[in-house]
């Protein structure tokens, strides 16, 4: 027969929490603000060897918001391939909380570059978005100037309670 161990300890995990739904008041404000990544197409070789591109996005917020997307490695699209994701891959997000009755606007620079082991990392486009709180999704197209590289982001900033 087998012997019970029991842990012997005190419960801490809700001490002096506060279970409402909105924590922030009346006079206050929160609001979500994300830029996801919907579609990636490359119509042209990056790669000198004529491989395939290796691609990242970097999202520069305010004050010190820094992102990369993938965090680590790249996405990896040949000529003419296009890259879907059938979950949403979040390329910048933050939480703003704003007094009621104040204008609130967000700018976010977004940034596609390219990875070359061989030489430095060229960007391909670079786009400031001004998002104002609270506004509707809205979808945009970050491409470079020739048109050849292109990729879809939803911009979303709605109200949240927590």
């Amino acid at each position: 027969m087998s012997r019970r161990y029991y842990a012997k300890g005190k419960k801490t995990y809700a001490k002096d929490q506060n279970f409402e739904q909105d924590q922030l008041g009346k006079e206050k404000e929160r609001y979500l603000i994300s830029i996801d990544l919907m579609s990636l197409k490359t119509l042209k070789d990056y790669d000198i060897l004529g491989w395939r591109g290796e691609f990242y996005f970097k999202a520069d917020g305010p004050k010190i918001f820094k992102s990369r997307f993938p965090n680590k490695g790249t996405i990896k699209l040949q000529r003419n391939q296009n890259f879907t994701s059938k979950a949403d891959m979040n390329i910048w997000s933050q939480f703003k909380t704003v007094k009621v009755g104040r204008e609130a606007v967000e700018r976010v620079k977004i940034i596609l570059r390219e990875q070359d082991h061989l030489k430095k990392d060229s960007t391909i486009a670079a786009e400031e978005y001004v998002i104002n709180l609270p506004s509707k999704t809205r979808y945009v197209i970050l491409q470079n100037s020739k048109e050849e590289t292109k990729a879809k982001l939803r911009i979303q900033a709605s109200r949240t309670r927590y």
